[in-house]
C-alpha cells in the first residue's frame, strides 16, 4: 500500500459504525492502520466481538462507545468517554442516519424533527466538536450523506432535506476550517445492499435496479468503505468542500423510452 494511503498513528471516530456502511467503514480505516472509536447505539451485544475481532485482525485499538443522539447530552458524553481513551482524533465519520417513509402532509413533527436531529444536527455537533480536537494538527471530516440529497423520493422528503442540510454544512465548514488544516468531504451512496435493506432489496428485485441503475446493479458496502478510506488519507490532501456519489450512476438515470444504440448517428 503507498504511504500517502496508510493511516497507522491515526485516531478516527466512526458514528454508526457497528453495521453496515459504517462496519465496513470501520474495517477499511483499521485495515489501513488506523486506531478506531466505533460509534453505535446503546443496547447492541454484539458490537463488543465486532471491536474486538477488527482490533485482533489488524493490530490497531477499538474502542466502542455507545449513545443515543436523540439524547440532548449524548454526545457530550460520547466525547468525555473519547478523551479517556484517546489522546488525539485526526478523522471524524459522521456515518450514522436515521431514516423513515412518511409523506409531508400527514408527517407528525415529532417524525420530522428526529430526522433532522439524527442525520444533521448529531453530525454538525460531532464535527464541531473533533475539529476542535484536530487543530492545530489537522484532519478531516467525512460525512456520509445519500443521492437523496440531490434527487427527492415520495414519502422522504425529511430525510432529503436533511441530507441536503448535511451537504451544504460540509460546503461550510470546508471554507471555514480550511485554515486549521482540517477538510471536509461528503460521500453520497446510492442504493448499497446492507443487512437492514437486503430482505426489501430482494423483494422489489434486484433485477428491477439492474435496470434503473447505469452500472447495472446494486453497490457493496466495501465500494463506499474503500472512497471513505481514501479520502481520510494524505492521498486525498487536495480535497475539500465537494462532494462525491458512490451510486454507480443512479443519479445518472436512463431515459427509459429510447432504446436507440449509443453510437447510432444522427
Amino acid at each position: 500500500m503507498s504511504q500517502a494511503l496508510e493511516l497507522a498513528g491515526k485516531v478516527a471516530l466512526v458514528t454508526g459504525g457497528s453495521r453496515g456502511i459504517g462496519q465496513a467503514i470501520v474495517e477499511a480505516l483499521a485495515a489501513r492502520g488506523a486506531d478506531i472509536a466505533l460509534h453505535c447505539t446503546r443496547g447492541r451485544t454484539d458490537v463488543a466481538e465486532l471491536a474486538a475481532s477488527v482490533a485482533k485482525k489488524n493490530g490497531v485499538s477499538v474502542e466502542v462507545l455507545e449513545c443515543d443522539f436523540r439524547e440532548s447530552t449524548a454526545i457530550d458524553g460520547l466525547f468525555s468517554r473519547f478523551d479517556s481513551v484517546f489522546e488525539r482524533l485526526d478523522i471524524v465519520v459522521n456515518n450514522a442516519g436515521y431514516e423513515t417513509a412518511s409523506g409531508l402532509e400527514e408527517m407528525p413533527l415529532a417524525v420530522w424533527e428526529e430526522t433532522l436531529r439524527i442525520n444533521l444536527t448529531a453530525p454538525f455537533l460531532i464535527a464541531q466538536a473533533g475539529v476542535a480536537r484536530m487543530k492545530p494538527r489537522g484532519g478531516v471530516v467525512i460525512n456520509v450523506s445519500s443521492i437523496h440529497d440531490d434527487i427527492v423520493r415520495k414519502g422522504g422528503s425529511h430525510y432529503g432535506v436533511a441530507k441536503a442540510g448535511l451537504k451544504m454544512f460540509g460546503r461550510g465548514a470546508a471554507l471555514e476550517w480550511a485554515e486549521h488544516g482540517v477538510r471536509v468531504v461528503t460521500v453520497s451512496p446510492g442504493a448499497i445492499e446492507t443487512d437492514m435493506n437486503r430482505q426489501i432489496i430482494h423483494e422489489l428485485g434486484p433485477e428491477k435496479f439492474g435496470e434503473w441503475i447505469p452500472a447495472g446493479r446494486v453497490g457493496q458496502v466495501e465500494e463506499v468503505a474503500s472512497v471513505v478510506a481514501f479520502l481520510a488519507s494524505d492521498g486525498a490532501s487536495y480535497i475539500t468542500g465537494t462532494e462525491i456519489y458512490v451510486d454507480g450512476g443512479y443519479m445518472r438515470n436512463l431515459v427509459r423510452y429510447d432504446d436507440r444504440p449509443a453510437h447510432s448517428g444522427r
